[in-house]
């Protein structure tokens, strides 16, 4: 991992990084002291769980907040100044005894307008001893840049969903042969949903006049994704786009008639903003990272 000896700052955390570290289990004296701290005294975390062997229950908080603890024994939050925007959905129970394992992916980093730190989205895979998902969510946080300057350029590459990521794709896409014979005979507005967040592309004939946040234009339709997907179709190994979409990982709102026109259009998009993407890393190539190094 780039980083220096005393952790990591903003710009070792490159989108499509991933970390992964040591299990931890949940003894019954660990839960017994959550539910103490939190009043949560409930049987079923106290006494007895929904397993054969009658084991408790751990606390859902309790793995989210081992998450923050994970980060900080795997050396990762030395330079963290806030955690804020944290999403967690509990998907299956975690009981006494289970040993669990986080996995976090880097899906967005952008630096703040004072240029000292940069916000830091991440999203969090936990997943029990047999591999099941029992929690997943999402957390960004405020972290202390190594250098106040403006690499708004430098790293516009993966800075996805920003201005200044479409404004570099649409330079991309109209030198593609591929997307603009795609889009000859086309006049819309292509929307790309990243959660919350939508980039619109106004193309016309083969040519994109227009790109942003925000545009003139509506959009005509919009594909839309979670951070996550995003993340890995664009910093991945491959384009696979057409079968996340076969996997529901993507949704369209808008005319469904003009995005199926558009099918070969948005493979030729999601090409160049892979090869962006991979020009632009700043750091090293999308990796899985184990203990803190």
């Amino acid at each position: 991992m780039n980083a220096t000896d005393d952790g990591p700052h903003f710009e070792d955390f490159e989108v499509g990084r991933v970390f992964t570290g040591t299990a931890r289990t949940f003894s019954a004296d660990v839960v017994a002291a959550f539910a103490e701290i939190s009043g949560d005294r409930a049987a079923l975390h106290t006494e007895y769980g929904r397993t054969r062997d009658g084991r408790p229950m751990v606390h859902g908080p309790l793995a989210l907040a081992a998450f923050f603890g994970w980060h900080h024994d795997l050396g990762l939050s030395a330079h963290v100044e806030a955690a804020f925007g944290t999403h967690w959905d509990f998907v299956a129970p975690i009981h006494v005894g289970d040993a669990v394992t986080y996995e976090m992916t880097v899906t967005r980093a952008r630096r703040t307008t004072g240029l000292r730190s940069g916000v830091v989205g991440r999203h969090v895979t936990v997943r029990n001893q047999h591999g099941t998902v029992v929690q997943e969510g999402r957390t960004a946080a405020l972290v202390t840049a190594r250098h106040a300057v403006d690499d708004t350029e430098t790293r516009a590459g993966r800075a996805f969903p920003t201005a200044a990521w479409a404004r570099a794709l649409a330079e991309r896409l109209e030198r593609s042969a591929t997307f603009t014979s795609a889009t000859a005979e086309w006049d819309g507005t292509i929307g790309l949903g990243f959660g919350n967040d939508t980039v619109l592309f106004r193309v016309y004939r083969g040519r994109v006049l227009e790109c942003g946040t925000r545009t003139p234009h509506p959009p005509t339709f919009v594909v839309g994704a979670s951070d996550l997907t995003w993340t890995r179709l664009i910093t991945g190994p491959g384009n696979d786009f057409t079968r996340r979409v076969m996997c529901d990982e993507f949704s369209v709102s808008g005319s469904a008639y003009e995005y199926l026109r558009s099918t070969a259009a948005l493979v030729a998009l999601v090409d160049e903003a892979r090869a962006l993407a991979h020009a632009g890393a700043v750091g090293a190539p999308a990796e899985t990272v184990g203990e803190a190094r």
